[in-house]
């Protein structure tokens, strides 16, 4: 995966969190409807990002040139 998209990623992963940590903090009734599906997808995004570092670092141990 590009780099590019990897940061997207992050970021992506990183902001969901950010409004999970709002909600909660605000203690909004959003919270409970919202919350636990922002960090389902923030841990799915996190699982993506795993398992293109897993693929790069087999990639490298066979010898090919990282992207």
């Amino acid at each position: 995966m590009k780099s590019s998209y990897r940061k997207k990623l992050e970021k992506a992963s990183n902001f969901l969190r950010e409004v999970f940590d709002d909600l909660e903090t605000e203690g909004s009734e959003d919270f409970d409807s919202f919350g636990p599906r922002l960090e389902d997808l923030a841990g799915e995004i996190d699982d993506i990002l795993a398992e293109d570092e897993t693929r790069l670092k087999d990639d490298e141990e066979d010898g090919f040139e990282v992207e």
